[in-house]
Parts: C-alpha cells; sequence; structure tokens
C-alpha cells in the first residue's frame, strides 16, 4: 500500500447523526463533540461532503457527488448511522465508522470495523487512524525534537536487516529470522496481532529530516509474577549511536505509556552486563528492583513509575 494515501472526505448524512426527539423544540441537534469535529476538520483539509444535500440514496448517486468534489472513494472516510447509508458503498472500497445513534435503535451496522457511541473523544486523529487500519497503513506513535516513531511495514525489513548486521546489535537481544520469508511472517502476525489490538509495541525509529530508519523502540506486553506488565525497550543503529537517540527516544516513549496506556508502571529488562542501557535506565528515573532469569539470561528489572500524567511533546 503506497504511503502518499491519506485521508481527504469525510463523508456524512447530517440527518443521521441529528439526535433531536420528537419532544424536543428544536427539530436539529448535534453532539456537541461533533461540532467541534466538524468544525476541526477544516485545518486538515479535509472536505465534508453531506449526502443529504445531493438527495444521494444509491451507490451510483454516492459515486456521482464524490466524482464532483474530485474524491477518491479509496481517499475517503464514511462516518454512518444506519444500514441503508452502508449498503451504497458495499463493493466500493471506503473506509468506515459506524455511529451508534440513539434515535435510531436497531441498526447492525455490521460492515463497519470501528463504532463509536459518542464524539467526545473523536477528533482528526481517530478519524485518521480508523482510515489508516482500512488500507494498512502505519500509525505514527509520537514525535521527539529529531524523529518519529511509527509502526512496522514490510517495505522496512530491507533496512532492518541491514541495522542488524551490526555487530553490536545482537549482543543483548536476539537478531531476525535468516530466513526472510519467515520473518515476513512474524511480521504480518505482529502488525495484526500487536498493533491492531494493543494499540502499541515496538515501532520503527525514523529520522525527522532524512527519512532513514534509524533503529527501533517501543513497548511490549509481558507478565510479572502473575500480573500483565509493561515493558519498554530499544535498538539503535550502530551509525547512530552515541548521539542521543536513544535518551531521546525513551524519553518520548515514558510520556506515551503515561498518557496512552492504563498501566501504573513501567519495566526495563535489562542484560547485567548491559551498562550502557543500565546507565540510560537510571537517568530516566527508573530504579533497579530485582533479577529475573529470562530464557537462559540473567536481566536486571528496572522499574518507573507512570502515575503521573504528562503531555507529549517534542523533546
Amino acid at each position: 500500500m503506497e504511503t502518499q494515501m491519506k485521508l481527504q472526505g469525510l463523508i456524512i448524512s447530517l440527518r443521521e447523526l441529528n439526535i433531536a426527539r420528537e419532544e424536543d423544540a428544536e427539530r436539529f441537534v448535534m453532539e456537541d463533540g461533533l461540532t467541534e469535529l466538524l468544525d476541526g476538520l477544516y485545518r486538515y483539509n479535509v472536505q465534508i461532503v453531506n449526502l443529504d444535500m445531493f438527495s444521494a440514496d444509491s451507490k451510483e448517486k454516492l459515486l456521482a457527488v464524490l466524482k464532483l468534489h474530485n474524491l477518491a472513494p479509496e481517499c475517503c472516510l464514511l462516518l454512518a448511522a444506519t444500514d441503508r447509508v452502508l449498503s451504497m458503498i458495499e463493493g466500493v472500497g471506503m473506509a468506515v465508522c459506524g455511529y451508534l445513534n440513539p434515535r435510531i435503535p436497531g441498526q447492525k451496522l455490521s460492515a463497519a470495523k470501528v463504532l463509536v457511541e459518542s464524539f467526545e473523544e473523536v477528533d482528526f486523529q481517530f478519524l485518521e487512524r480508523v482510515y489508516q487500519r482500512e488500507y494498512g497503513l502505519p500509525w505514527t506513535a509520537l514525535e521527539t525534537r529529531r524523529c518519529f516513531l511509527r509502526e512496522i511495514t514490510l517495505a522496512d525489513l530491507d533496512e532492518l536487516y541491514e541495522m542488524y548486521r551490526g555487530k553490536s546489535i545482537t549482543q543483548y537481544m536476539e537478531g531476525l529470522y535468516e530466513d526472510r520469508a519467515k520473518e515476513e511472517e512474524y511480521t504480518r502476525a505482529y502488525i495484526e496481532n500487536m498493533y491492531h489490538f494493543y494499540g502499541y509495541g515496538m515501532w520503527i525509529a525514523i529520522d525527522k529530516i532524512t527519512g532513514k530508519l534509524i533503529g527501533r523502540a517501543g513497548l511490549n506486553c509481558l507478565e510479572l509474577h502473575g500480573k500483565p506488565a509493561l515493558e519498554m525497550g530499544y535498538v539503535i543503529g550502530e551509525q547512530f549511536q552515541n548521539q542521543g537517540y536513544a535518551t531521546e527516544l525513551c524519553r518520548g516513549i515514558v510520556r506515551f505509556a503515561r498518557n496512552e496506556t492504563e498501566f501504573e508502571d513501567l519495566h526495563c529488562l535489562i542484560h547485567k552486563d548491559n551498562s550502557i542501557s543500565i546507565h540510560l535506565a537510571e537517568n530516566l528515573g527508573f530504579s533497579w528492583q530485582e533479577e529475573l532469569k529470562v530464557q537462559g539470561k540473567i536481566l536486571q528489572r528496572y522499574t518507573k513509575s507512570l502515575e503521573s500524567k504528562e503531555n507529549v511533546a517534542f523533546l
């Protein structure tokens, strides 16, 4: 899937989004969150197309309306509250978000992979991510001063194999599969099972200026003493080491974990001989907890509290 694909149009039926009841004085009422959403989309150059204005009640009319607005179906997202409107895009190939309008009960909305009950927390980023999931486009998780972290794609494997040729890369961690087909299969499963289920994982670190892959960093779910826990990890390509990238990325990940997960603590499992990573963890405020044996390796567990909430900022 080409990464230049982006969300350009939001297709709606305002009539369906009406939450006014028969006894209400006003005939048309929208949720406050929806009003803010529609107003805010213009800042991102997203066209809003109201099907009601064109009496679009069939697939053919819908496609004609999109053509009138110079919008391709694959560049749009349909926000629908009824099965009738959803049926109009059958076979068209368009991302969908369903709205459970309490005024219109009994709708299955089975064609929508994502359903919302209100618009309080729905914004451009939310809709963009629904769109990206539909087309297998990677989410950007966070940005730092010099980098951004995004989900891995199969297209990253060439650069990853090159990075993992460095002798220091696999000194304290496993490498990639020698069989490229196995690594591709693993990556597909990781995208589907980790990113799609948790919304986070180990990401790809990209330099903002050069666009080069400089490493991997992110979060991993594990079990500690019979309870679910959250682990942070990273690896930086040899040519980018000793330039502060690891510290910069890990600070961003700590803030992401505080704001975007429900975990109270964040852990680092570090090989006992990996003095550089131990020093980094301590500088980030992690404290030593215990020594563990994992898959035959002696690892040190360092932990940091995530109790306080912070805004993710450029570092």
